[in-house]
């Protein structure tokens, strides 16, 4: 056997195993990560959630304690990010269901200019609130260690979930979750 025929075969191999492995593996792609798989020491569930103040698209300063009373769901985000963008029209029907009955969602967008964001908030007619985090204040308090990163609190302000990854958070278990709390 010649060694070019030696390669393609341990190449073949190689692929075929590798395909085996991330079938065998798929939860680990496409499942969202939780708290579980992700300990966040600064985010405990059931804690008061850390302090923010944040300036909007529009300029206008806002403290996360001003939403004490209303199911707040704050999803931090970037234009780059694929799944963070893929998220946002579930984000926006979740709010369009929920917000008569005390929900909120602050999307807190991480070092980005913000004629970035204002072109996605035009093409995506998004309702609920962007915030702007250029030096990564938000980010740092919350340890954002992944976008996105979504944290649901409760009208007390204390978190009830913390989680890495998108979601569908207009259907099925993500939009019980915050039901469950209204």
């Amino acid at each position: 056997m010649n060694i070019r025929k030696l390669f393609g075969l341990v190449g073949l191999v190689v692929i075929i195993l590798a395909a085996f492995f991330l079938y065998l593996n798929k939860d680990l792609v496409n499942t969202p990560r939780t708290e579980q798989d992700f300990p966040n020491p600064v985010l405990k569930t059931g804690a008061v959630a850390p302090e923010l103040e944040m300036t909007d698209v529009d300029g206008k300063t806002h403290k996360l304690s001003d939403y004490r009373g209303k199911v707040v769901l704050i999803n931090f985000w970037a234009t780059w990010c694929p799944p963070c963008i893929a998220e946002m029209p579930s984000l926006e029907t979740a709010y369009t269901k929920l917000r008569n009955q005390g929900f909120e969602v602050l999307a807190i967008n991480l070092d980005e200019q913000p004629k970035a964001v204002h072109k996605l908030l035009q093409e995506q007619k998004l309702s609920f609130k962007i915030f702007l985090d250029p030096q990564g204040k938000a980010a740092q308090a919350y340890l954002v260690y992944g976008l996105p990163y979504t944290v649901v609190l409760d009208r007390e302000g204390k978190i009830q979930y913390k989680g890495f990854g998108g979601h569908e958070w207009d259907q099925g278990k993500e939009l019980e979750k915050l039901k469950a709390l209204l």
